[in-house]
């Protein structure tokens, strides 16, 4: 892993892993207000915090290039797990989603090609941030921009993106914002701040998917919940990236191969959730979700699982190897 930056790996193994523990929270609401808090308490910062990350890892390039480029790291793998998810639905019974929806996680990979289409254009727009934050805000109004294309998400997360591209620009890395006594006290504050809103079913407000209608509580609810949504997001998610070990340890292979984790994950997810069987041992139990969680990253990162899944993961690497 030559020149690769270990403290940003770091912080992709936490946030992939945190993925995997928010999905394996199931069903949701699940009952138990300490998972549900817990599943809250991830929900508010860890998909925010991806996209940041990806933003601070992406350039901001003209051209056809980034659309090719992601057309064959995101597109093509999106295609392929597209074809696993459907199988595996179909075998155990559920309905299969709509090509263009993205669900189990694979909504990120259109989301994550869009903004880095659309990155060399928006960050020359004055006031940058705010604009695109204004524009994600607006977006709630409008009834029709939801999970399809995962437009919304797109637009929604889209600020986040551009601030990590931001912090590149400016030689600010994500998990240094931040002071660790700083981190320390808004994280202390956040988990308390997840248990007592664990009373009320909030989670549809943290998957930024649907418009404020969408929702069900009244619009200017939704409406102030997205702009306290920034707030928090911002907050918690650059407290917890500063918290992030800096020295090498197993958060770096698993960040490393963090695109392996987020898909394999995915395709388990739906016999995970599909048989109560399965999802009822860890569920109903909290405490066992952090090392579930922890247990299958790490194997989903381990070098046999990696090159055994490369062909679905990344399609065009092995064509690449044979034309060389």
């Amino acid at each position: 892993m030559t020149g690769r930056d270990t403290s940003i790996d770091n912080a992709k193994g936490v946030l992939i892993t945190l993925v995997v523990l928010g999905h394996l929270v199931w069903p949701v609401p699940s009952g138990d207000r300490g998972a549900d808090a817990l599943y809250i308490a991830i929900y508010f910062f860890h998909m925010p915090m991806f996209a940041l990350i990806s933003g601070y890892l992406s350039r901001a390039v003209g051209g056809w290039e980034p659309v090719i480029k992601g057309a064959k790291l995101l597109l093509a793998p999106y295609v392929v797990f597209f074809g696993i998810h459907w199988v595996l639905q179909t075998a155990v019974g559920v309905e299969p989603y709509p090509v263009y929806e993205g669900h189990y996680g694979l909504w990120f990979l259109l989301s994550l090609f869009c903004w880095r289409v659309l990155l060399p254009h928006v960050v020359r727009l004055p006031h940058a941030l705010p604009v695109t934050i204004g524009v994600a805000v607006g977006v709630g109004f409008i009834p029709f921009v939801g999970l399809e294309l995962s437009l919304s998400r797109t637009i929604v997360l889209l600020p986040f993106f551009l601030a990590g591209r931001l912090m590149r620009e400016r030689g600010t890395s994500p998990v240094a914002v931040l002071s660790r006594p700083a981190a320390g006290v808004v994280i202390a504050l956040a988990l308390p701040a997840a248990f007592f809103l664990a009373r009320w079913n909030i989670q549809p407000m943290l998957y930024g998917n649907n418009s404020y209608a969408g929702l069900g509580p009244a619009i200017p609810v939704g409406l102030v919940g997205r702009v306290v949504m920034y707030g928090v997001a911002f907050g918690s998610g650059l407290a917890a990236l500063a918290l992030v070990p800096r020295a090498k340890s197993m958060l770096t292979r698993i960040g490393s191969h963090s695109l392996h984790v987020y898909l394999l994950h995915s395709a388990l997810l739906i016999p995970y959730r599909a048989i109560p069987a399965a999802h009822d041992v860890i569920g109903s139990t909290p405490w066992l979700l952090v090392p579930a969680a922890v247990l299958l990253a790490w194997l989903l990162s381990t070098p046999i699982v990696v090159r055994a899944s490369l062909g679905l993961v990344s399609p065009f690497s092995r064509f690449r190897r044979h034309r060389q």
